[in-house]
């Protein structure tokens, strides 16, 4: 008996050699994976779903940090149709193209309201590399699931599979990014992140891959933990129009906090900027229906601060930016948001706190954006506006 269960182990070692070579397991074993960067999945607006017959769609992403390896992340979350991608490839910054598997094959369901993560792809990228993606579609397919890019459009083929194609001939752009809902980076050992939270002024929606200067807070905020040499990566889980306490553009914080942070693995910091589409429905608002309070803005913070705990994740509070002269200011709006802000500085609900609000407002009258820091509308920053914002954070809130 002792020299049968000797062999029997021997067995048993080699058998799990065997199967911890293969070229999915070294990759997943040889370390351990990093969200380097994301995208909020919504629905589109009907106008905006983008069905794809017999076409190829590209995407063009940042990913923040640095590794050998890749894995992508699809999402059929919105989606009343099974999503079939026929093949798929990721092409790094030297131009190859690498072909994309799941579970070992080129073809793929996403089933309906389902995630799909496909296997490490041997890709190795430098943070803030860019990388383009490219999925087949052969059935006719809404993709009801994106997220709203329109600095950097998704470009649709004529028909045909050019996956592996440096160049195709362009049939039709999408401002929606269809089904690309992340990229994870391989590393010897997990890194912080840092989840930036919230609406339109932190995802700015028209940033540009190659815009001049940093046209989002989180990636700049980004750079500069690489610059000083720490080893956090910002992602950014964001959404235009998005709110707190109901679905406006895509499910509220409320709803998608579970998913866009708490799921995350190796989440140390999560920084709140939402509330502003909130305080923006008072001035829609028709006679006789309640308004927004202050009171539940607060009750919110309360629940994503509750929440983020219970997974020993910090939460860092922003003040909510300054909006008089947009269309969606009323005086019953303001009172809301200067007691929010005070609830946030002062309130003791927040691990750290920073009162961005007086980084963007106008000095002459700190109730507006100051000019040279905005688009115009009163209400987002601009690429100054959030280079100057994730300038001023100060990255001591993240320890």
């Amino acid at each position: 008996m002792p020299r049968l269960n000797r062999v029997s182990r021997c067995l048993a070692t080699l058998a799990l050699i065997a199967a911890t070579t293969t070229p999915a397991a070294v990759a997943q074993h040889a370390g351990g994976w990093v969200r380097a960067w994301t995208a909020s999945p919504l629905p589109p607006p009907p106008d905006k779903v983008v069905t794809i017959e017999n076409a190829t769609l590209r995407a063009t992403v940042r990913t923040g940090a640095a590794g050998p390896a890749l894995r992508l992340r699809l999402s059929n979350e919105h989606g009343s149709d099974v999503v079939r991608v026929n093949a798929a490839t990721i092409r790094g910054p030297g131009g190859t193209f690498v072909p994309v598997t799941f579970g070992g094959k080129r073809e793929a369901r996403i089933e309906i309201g389902a995630p799909l993560v496909s296997d490490p792809v041997r890709l190795p990228v430098k943070a803030f590399d860019l990388v383009d993606v490219s999925l087949f579609v052969k059935d006719k397919t809404p993709l009801s699931t994106a997220h709203q890019a329109g600095g950097a459009p998704t470009i649709i083929s004529a028909p045909g599979d050019f996956t592996n194609a440096a160049q195709f001939t362009e049939a039709q752009r999408s401002t929606f990014r269809p089904l690309i809902a992340g990229l994870d980076v391989q590393s010897p050992a997990q890194r912080p992140i840092i989840v930036a939270f919230g609406d339109s002024i932190t995802d700015n929606t028209g940033c540009a891959n190659d815009a001049p200067v940093i046209c989002r807070w989180g990636d700049a905020l980004a750079r500069r933990f690489a610059a000083a040499g720490r080893p956090e990566v910002v992602i950014t889980q964001a959404i235009g129009g998005n709110r707190l306490l109901a679905p406006g553009a895509g499910p509220s914080a409320l709803m998608r906090f579970d998913r866009d942070v708490l799921s995350v693995p190796g989440v140390t910091h999560v920084a709140i900027l939402e509330g502003i589409n909130d305080i923006g429905t008072i001035a829609l608002a028709k006679p006789g229906e309640p308004l927004v309070t202050a009171d539940q803005l607060i009750g919110a913070f309360k629940q994503l601060i509750a929440r983020a705990h219970e997974h020993a994740i910090k939460v860092v509070g922003f003040t909510i930016l300054p909006y008089q002269g947009s269309g969606r200011y009323t005086d019953a709006g303001e009172a809301v948001r200067v007691a929010v802000n005070r609830w946030i500085m002062t309130g003791g609900g927040f691990d750290a706190v920073f009162d961005l609000e007086k980084t963007v407002a106008d000095p002459a009258n700190p109730k507006r954006l100051a000019t040279p820091l905005q688009f115009g509308d009163d209400l987002h920053p601009n690429d100054a506006g959030e280079t100057k914002m994730a300038e001023a954070i100060p990255l001591s809130l993240f320890r």
